[in-house]
């Protein structure tokens, strides 16, 4: 979609600004010379983006380079069938089959999205507070290149179980362990035993008995967010914070800047001083991060203290939005019916913002 925007002024020629997209603001303390700037976000994937100057001339267009990489995902299904008579729902496995056998073996090609982020920017002045802001000049250091912030990722190849990456390459320190359920207590027992993450019943005419197919699902080849980085468009890396999976807002104070964002790997928001000395970023403080996050059934129960706009983003570890809903003050069930077993992550956001966030492991 086009947009023209028209300022009239007298004795002048009118200009005009076409532009593609959303507009955003570059707000003047975060650019070098004082002037503020235009941003068209010209995708709806956030890879393509053109800077314009207070004379709306195009001053620099770009697009991420991260965007548009090709990558697999292997999804392997086993199965096992489970008779209950034999033991009578005791603490044994015992099956009518005790080997997984595997059923399906699909490869599936992707594509990554957009890893620039955006975040809402604080003035000390009170003169703005800036939703979405995407590019600035100053954020790292007071030379004339723009930066953007965006997520570092790694492709895992199609040979590597995802799990085992990630539990390799992360602490956990926030990771909450969700075991599918289904209310029955002998279903549910045996499901973690076996590591089962679905079930279901039929009749087996040659046994003539009521038996259970289990069924687990493996998954290999992705894409991992490794941390945070500060890159001028000129793919230079000003700075890098890993374990941080966004930054979620940015405050310029007194003539320094501070970013605050959310790190998975322990379940922080931490602060940081960018700018400071020869590593270019200090970190001030890392608090504990606070979200309520709980099993019941077959349900993911998050708990909001709010009644403020909220959305509830369950995503995989390549950014895929698997779940969403609109977030009620109080309890809000998501239902993990039909996810595969894997690492997940889940985000409260408001107004648009993400505020808090947790990882899960679904077995």
């Amino acid at each position: 979609m086009t947009f023209v925007l028209s300022f009239a002024c007298a004795f002048a020629q009118e200009p005009v600004l076409s532009f593609e997209g959303e507009l955003y603001f570059i707000p003047g303390s975060m650019t070098k010379d004082g002037e503020a700037f235009l941003v068209s976000v010209k995708s709806s994937d956030n890879s393509g983006f053109t800077i314009y100057d207070g004379n709306f001339n195009i001053v620099r267009e770009f697009s991420d380079p991260t965007a548009g990489q090709p990558y697999q995902q292997r999804v392997v299904t086993k199965t096992r069938i489970y008779d209950p008579s034999e033991d009578g729902w005791g603490t044994t496995t015992r099956a009518a089959s005790d080997e997984w056998t595997v059923t399906d073996d699909q490869t599936y090609d992707y594509t990554t999205s957009s890893s620039i982020e955006h975040f809402e920017m604080y003035s000390d002045n009170n003169n703005y507070h800036s939703r979405g802001v995407y590019v600035t000049q100053t954020l790292f250091d007071n030379d004339e290149e723009f930066e953007y912030i965006h997520r570092k990722r790694t492709i895992i190849p199609i040979t590597t179980n995802y799990s085992d990456y990630a539990n390799e390459h992360s602490t956990g320190g926030d990771a909450v362990i969700v075991n599918p359920s289904w209310g029955d207590e002998k279903i549910d027992s045996l499901m973690n035993a076996t590591g089962a993450d679905a079930i279901d019943w039929f009749w087996d005419e040659a046994t003539g008995k009521r038996l259970i197919r289990l069924y687990k699902h493996e998954t290999y080849g992705g894409v991992f967010n490794e941390g945070i980085e500060i890159v001028s468009l000129d793919g230079t890396v000003k700075a890098s914070i890993p374990g941080i999976d966004y930054i979620s807002s940015a405050y310029y104070f007194r003539g320094k800047c501070y970013v605050q964002g959310y790190s998975n790997s322990d379940n922080t928001r931490p602060l940081y001083l960018l700018g400071n000395g020869t590593t270019g970023i200090r970190e001030l403080s890392r608090e504990k991060a606070s979200l309520s996050i709980n099993r019941a059934g077959n349900n993911l129960v998050v708990e909001s203290d709010t009644n403020e706009q909220q959305t509830i983003v369950m995503s995989t570890m390549d950014g895929r939005v698997v779940r969403s809903l609109t977030a009620r003050q109080g309890s809000n069930a998501i239902s993990l019916g039909g996810l595969l077993g894997g690492v997940y992550i889940v985000t409260l956001y408001r107004h648009s913002q993400p505020v808090k966030s947790s990882k899960i492991i679904i077995k």
